[in-house]
């Protein structure tokens, strides 16, 4: 065995060194153990700080990373109430794209520059807080569409059931749906709950319009039962059965349920077979009339009846081979199915009749009652609300655009609600009544529109005066200033639109116009008519009242008073503060 320690010691004799003691060796060797780790303890707190250099380059600052989650919340919480108050899908969609692309991007890796990763996130929250700010853009603007859009079908609906009210229609029903509609409207507050009125509007004028239709089947049980009691016959039971149609007509609110109606009104005439057997050939003779009394109707209203002239003939010879009641329903299709194939044309013609009837009265009327006004020296049509430039430019717009049986159908409707305010404002010009007081073609007005118990401003073009009727009678009435001659006031039933105040007016005229106007604020306005023409206050005039929509000399000396507005009611600040402050989205305006 080899003695390490024997052959060391002899080392050291030879070198003439004595021999360190076993003490300082181990002294020595413990000496050098703490300085290797630290030398090791520094290195690693060196890495270790490289390390988190690294990585802090790498995932950039974290507030900006925070920032960008909270906008991308308050986006996700923007987008899911947009849904939720009913922005159609259509329009989120181009919202939703964007949300997409965000979100399949990701934050591009750095070792060695924070300032791209803080870029990136810096640029993801503004752009979910544009996303944001575009959202809640697209819910006001949603909201301001579909809320005129729900104020133009109830207009509509309202308009329809006037007009076919003077026709004996069983409307109570309808009339009362309207009035629950217009009062959800003025409670209304999101897209999805004026959409869901003017679902219903359009709903209940399909089944205004659907209701001749089923009426004249109604009528066809009604002739079996007259002459059924003519010649003597029992015709109770069909008599019961005729007033439970007409029952569940007037309780219809969707044309579905009037189509069961027809169904059941069909089943309970071939079931009179028996008694009806007599009565076939005088309602055959009744049909064909009807039809023949329509086409010379098309020949009077200007259409040309040929191609009907000849399903004439086609009808009267099937009329003579009806035998039998089974004969009589084949023959019955076939004229409801011809008379149908005629409405469109019939509607269409009588629309453009009578609006031509329309044109002609107002011209004469206003060659009959010329205006001389003594400022500039010209004549006027006093009547010029319903000239072309006036309402009868709405109508022929209206008649020009239809296609189908159901804009035709509106379109007589206007014209004719048109030609009765027309026929008031003839009257009313002649009316020596005080403007304060109620004037009888107000109150028919009222009348013909259902509106006695509720709170309506009608507007005289005739006084240029005001007055607001509750429940048919006078709260307030006062001198305005309407539309000059080339831009009038529009007649008409009208429903609130907007109501603004401290607002400004922009001219829709360029400069040069002889209609601009410079930026004018507005302290009251309550909009009327799509296109921009309110009732408002007009702090600029000093003069109101009969002559003052002409061209004048206003005593403020203002020349822009001098004229009358441009398709507006005009009337001082403080009366247009009252009707503001006395009014609201659920008042009528009617114009004449």
């Amino acid at each position: 065995m080899v003695n390490c320690e024997a052959d060391v010691e002899k080392d050291y004799f030879a070198m003439g060194v004595s021999q360190p003691s076993i003490s300082t060796r181990d002294h020595r060797r413990h000496a050098q153990g703490p300085s290797k780790r630290v030398r090791f303890s520094l290195l690693f707190l060196l890495c270790m700080g490289m390390l988190s250099g690294l990585l802090t380059a790498c995932g950039g600052d974290a507030h900006l990373q925070q920032d960008a989650q909270q906008q991308q919340k308050s986006f996700e919480q923007a987008l899911s109430h947009a849904q939720s108050v009913g922005v159609p899908n259509t329009l989120l969609q181009p919202i939703e794209k964007q949300q997409q692309d965000l979100q399949s991007s990701s934050a591009p890796w750095n070792f060695f520059d924070a300032s791209i990763v803080d870029d990136y996130y810096r640029n993801l929250s503004q752009r979910y807080g544009a996303l944001s700010i575009q959202t809640e853009g697209l819910i006001d603007s949603s909201t301001d569409r579909y809320r005129q859009q729900a104020v133009s079908d109830l207009d509509h609906l309202q308009s329809s059931l006037a007009n076919k009210q003077k026709e004996n229609f069983p409307l109570d029903t309808l009339t009362k749906f309207y009035q629950q509609n217009m009062s959800q409207e003025q409670k209304a507050q999101y897209p999805k709950d004026y959409l869901a009125i003017s679902a219903n509007a359009k709903e209940a004028l399909a089944t205004l319009n659907q209701m001749p239709t089923t009426l004249q089947k109604l009528q066809t049980l009604k002739d079996i039962i007259d002459l059924m009691k003519e010649s003597k016959q029992d015709s109770s039971t069909l008599q019961k059965q005729y007033d439970g149609n007409y029952s569940e007509i007037s309780k219809a609110l969707k044309s579905q349920e009037l189509t069961q109606v027809e169904k059941n009104i069909d089943k309970q005439t071939e079931q009179a077979a028996g008694s009806f057997q007599k009565l076939i050939p005088q309602l055959v003779k009744n049909k064909v009339d009807q039809y023949d009394t329509q086409v010379q109707q098309l020949k009077t209203y200007g259409v040309d009846n040929t191609q009907y002239q000849k399903v004439s003939g086609d009808l009267h010879t099937k009329g003579d081979s009806v035998k039998n009641l089974q004969d009589y329903l084949a023959f019955a299709k076939v004229y409801n199915s011809d008379l149908q194939g005629m409405q469109k044309d019939l509607t269409m013609g009588k629309a453009s009749y009578e609006i031509k009837q329309f044109h002609q009265e107002v011209a004469n009327w206003g060659g009959a009652h010329v205006y001389h006004n003594p400022y500039d020296g010209k004549d006027y049509w006093p009547d010029m609300g319903y000239m072309t430039k006036g309402i009868g430019e709405d109508l022929d717009r209206e008649l020009s655009s239809a296609s189908k049986l159901a804009d035709y159908q509106q379109v007589l409707t206007d014209v004719e609600n048109e030609a009765f305010h027309l026929q008031m404002y003839e009257t009313d010009f002649n009316d020596k009544t005080p403007y304060t007081q109620s004037h009888a073609t107000d109150i028919q007005l009222l009348q013909h529109y259902k509106l006695m118990g509720t709170q309506v401003i009608v507007v005289s073009f005739a006084e240029q005066a005001l007055r607001l009727y509750e429940n048919g009678v006078v709260v307030r009435s006062f001198q305005i200033t309407a539309g000059r001659p080339e831009l009038p006031a529009v007649p008409g039933l009208w429903s609130v639109m907007w109501r603004k105040t401290k607002t400004v007016f922009k001219s829709p005229y360029p400069k040069g116009s002889p209609y601009y106007y410079a930026d004018t604020p507005i302290n009251y306005a309550i909009m009327y008519h799509e296109g921009g023409y309110f009732l408002h206050d007009s702090w600029w005039r000093n003069d109101y009242g009969p002559g003052t929509q002409y061209f004048h000399r206003d005593s403020s000396g203002n020349t822009s008073a001098n004229y009358g507005t441009h398709g507006c009611v005009n009337m001082p600040t403080d009366q247009a503060a009252w009707l503001y402050d006395h009014t609201s989205y659920n008042t009528s305006i009617l114009m004449y």
